[in-house]
């Protein structure tokens, strides 16, 4: 027969058991453990400038426009100075770039509102994976593998080059909306 010190030690050993068996059962590669990519784009947040789902949408003519979120997480204000752009078997891509956009401290700017950053290839084609290189003033380059994507009405708010026909009214956005959480938008 136990005695009722016995009885508590086995009551208080199988309560521990269960609440570390119960916590290590999914290892630690659990879904809660890691960051969930929902978009479609490539993200990096591997320096001052934060890259969120970097894309590019296939346009009509053989074209492609950037679409992105830039946050610069320094405490200076930065620029976009420069895109380049490869075929994963390291041919150049031609590269429109209409720049240096400047990028704001702390908040979020978008590219793709108006065909800020274009790319050129009669080798383009959606399903495709290119890589980009972005160069900043302060925070220096940033290389990353984006995706080409289809333009489906997902994307319908991506500008387009002038004279392509996915763009059928021929305007383009304000460029860069830039988000903070104590105003609604911000010049840029």
């Amino acid at each position: 027969m136990l005695t009722r010190s016995r009885r508590a030690l086995v009551a208080v050993v199988v309560g521990l058991l269960a609440v570390v068996l119960a916590g290590c059962g999914t290892g630690f590669n659990a879904q809660t453990s890691a960051i969930y990519q929902a978009g479609v784009g490539t993200n990096d947040r591997s320096g001052d400038v934060d890259i969120l789902n970097a894309l590019f949408v296939m346009n009509d003519d053989d074209t492609a426009t950037l679409s992105a979120g830039m946050v610069n997480q320094a405490l200076q204000t930065d620029q976009l100075t420069s895109v380049e752009v490869v075929t994963r078997a390291g041919t150049p891509v031609e590269v429109t770039f209409d720049g240096p956009v400047a990028l704001p401290i702390r908040r979020l700017y978008t590219l793709g509102q108006k065909p800020s950053v274009v790319i050129t290839g009669d080798d383009l084609f959606a399903g495709q994976f290119v890589t980009a290189t972005f160069t900043f003033a302060n925070a220096g380059q940033v290389q990353l593998p984006m995706p080409v994507v289809t333009r489906t009405p997902m994307y319908a708010d991506v500008a387009t080059p002038p004279g392509s026909t996915a763009n059928p009214a021929g305007e383009e956005a304000e460029e860069g909306v830039a988000v903070d959480d104590n105003a609604e938008s911000a010049d840029h």
